[in-house]
């Protein structure tokens, strides 16, 4: 189909949807300049500036895919793509995202299945490395390689939210599909496997599921821990792992949390995830804080003043996400106001930054971190359940209370549902013995420990 084509669907879809639905500032600085394309059959794309422009027109992607449908009666999937130079994909790049992205009649399904999306503009030179995750990045370039897969199969990467595990796995998949196109690369998200599995079950289709993702390259999985409780899409993931692993093929997982610490897991998974390569990533050091913010500034074309990045730096510490946001929100300022002091910076990001304060180490805190870490609620470890996946993230929570806060064994028994101060006195014994035999606790311990910090 000829560009106009496509010029013409995106003018009627912008005339009669978007510069009515959405806010005249959003539209006139996100939209207007977005350069459309036809991509296959079934998929539209759009062409814009920067990164900002991406993660606008993707906050409004159901709205921009229902005018789609309703100017041209086509089921279109939208393609959001970064293009600084004002170009558009060329001819053969289009045909290698449809081959890479679109499996429909080519013998690997029933083209029933959503394509999992590859963020193109994360990529291992837009990764900033620092010290808290450098092990983690070269690992993943190696894997990219496809030089020698065994080495690191499977390669897991875990750690809290925003430090970047998604950024490397789509990194990734992009240097594989740009490296080899002829491999068959499937991103998926944890949320939408298990959803496609249950689809699966209820149409009696199996055999569509398995080809789909058995008949991959390389398979990426974000978030495997949303399989933790559920026994049997954990059955069919098992079988999955073995059908790839067995034959050689990529697997590349990420999680919150080490393996050793999915305790609802079946042991026959967390001994295949241990297997490979499990790596931590941790919170960026203040250099790489820094780092990240000029290279934000470097990439999106701001000159933002040296003292705003010392304060964001100094003040957003725990994760790469949170620095992103607090640059766009200053980039936004600037580019609505000529000048941006460091006053202004203050006053704009006062929601997500307490200037000299630090949050509170206490009970309610650590609950709260330990609870999220093995997946349970805080209600949970208050309450008197006695099962092996409570009462261990209890007893570690009680330890890490009374070796981080120094309260006696009765205030911290009382802090969780009026334990008496023998049952904490066990827990913490028992939690600093066993960490000297246990090279499993004791990870999880030092982990959340840093998290604490």
């Amino acid at each position: 189909m000829a560009k106009r084509t496509a010029d013409s669907i995106w003018n009627s879809v912008c005339q009669q949807t978007l510069s009515r639905q959405v806010n005249p500032l959003t539209y006139n600085t996100w939209f207007v300049n977005a350069k459309p394309y036809i991509q296959g059959e079934r998929a539209f794309g759009l062409a814009v500036p920067n990164e900002f422009a991406l993660e606008y027109i993707e906050q409004h992607r159901d709205l921009i895919e229902q005018a789609l449908k309703d100017s041209t009666r086509v089921l279109y999937s939208l393609e959001v793509v970064v293009r600084e130079d004002g170009t558009i994909p060329d001819k053969e790049e289009i045909e290698q995202r449809v081959i890479a992205g679109l499996y429909n009649g080519n013998g690997y399904g029933n083209g029933s299945f959503q394509v999992g999306h590859l963020n193109p503009s994360y990529s291992f030179s837009t990764f900033i490395v620092g010290s808290g995750n450098n092990f983690a990045h070269a690992a993943s370039v190696a894997v990219a390689s496809m030089e020698s897969p065994t080495n690191y199969n499977p390669l897991f990467l875990y750690g809290g939210s925003g430090l970047g595990k998604t950024h490397l796995m789509h990194a990734i998949g992009n240097q594989v599909r740009r490296d080899f196109p002829n491999k068959r690369v499937v991103y998926v998200q944890s949320e939408q496997f298990v959803n496609e599995f249950i689809t699966c079950i209820q149409k009696n289709d199996y055999e569509s599921f398995r080809n789909h993702y058995r008949l991959a390259d390389m398979l990426l999985i974000d978030d495997i821990q949303f399989i933790e409780t559920k026994e049997r899409m954990q059955m069919e993931f098992f079988y999955t792992f073995n059908a790839l692993y067995e034959s050689g093929k990529n697997i590349v997982l990420t999680c919150d949390k080490p393996p050793q610490s999915l305790a609802s897991l079946t042991d026959r998974l967390r001994t295949r995830f241990i297997s490979g390569l499990t790596i931590d990533i941790t919170p960026p050091d203040y250099e790489t804080r820094i780092a990240i913010l000029k290279n934000l500034c470097s990439t999106h074309g701001f000159a933002i003043a040296p003292d705003i990045i010392e304060y964001i730096a100094n003040n957003i510490t725990s994760n790469v996400r949170e620095i992103e946001g607090a640059f766009k929100t200053v980039s936004a300022l600037q580019m609505m106001e000529s000048t941006v002091t460091l006053d202004t910076a203050r006053q704009a990001l006062q929601s997500v930054i307490q200037p000299g304060a630090v949050k509170a180490l206490d009970f309610p805190l650590i609950m709260e971190i330990v609870s999220h870490y093995y997946n349970i609620s805080v209600d949970d470890l208050k309450s008197r359940q006695r099962s092996q996946e409570i009462v261990e993230p209890r007893q570690i929570a009680m330890y890490l209370c009374r070796k981080k806060l120094n309260k006696t064994f009765k205030e911290i028994g009382n802090a969780f549902g009026g334990k008496n101060h023998a049952t904490v006195l066990h827990a913490c014994a028992k939690i600093t013995e066993e960490m000297t035999t246990d090279p499993t606790l004791s990870e999880a311990v030092n982990s959340l420990e840093m998290r604490l910090q």
